[in-house]
């Protein structure tokens, strides 16, 4: 997790699933994000979660990071976007 136009920085999370919602043509799926030991939140970050946004076929169309339950100036990296789409496809494939 990074502020958008910060250095790269990898962070180690586990994922828990909290709740979907339709809404039209989209599936919204609410993640709780759980660091690992010794992990910090960036500093400005303090109760994050994850927004995927899915089309009723399943495909992931967007992943939010969000901050207090609100959109945020913070982004994932490319590892840490992969995480969050394999444990989003084995929810959504079960």
């Amino acid at each position: 997790m990074m502020k958008y136009g910060a250095e790269h920085e990898e962070h180690r999370f586990s994922l828990s699933f909290q709740e979907a919602e339709d809404r039209g043509q989209w599936r919204d799926i609410y993640l709780n994000l759980h660091l690992a030991e010794g992990e910090e939140l960036p500093e400005g970050l303090t109760d994050p979660a994850i927004l995927v946004i899915c089309n009723q076929a399943g495909d992931i169309v967007q992943i939010v990071l969000q901050d207090e339950g609100c959109d945020c100036e913070y982004q994932f990296t490319l590892m840490e976007k992969a995480q969050i789409e394999d444990y989003t496809h084995r929810l959504v494939n079960a």
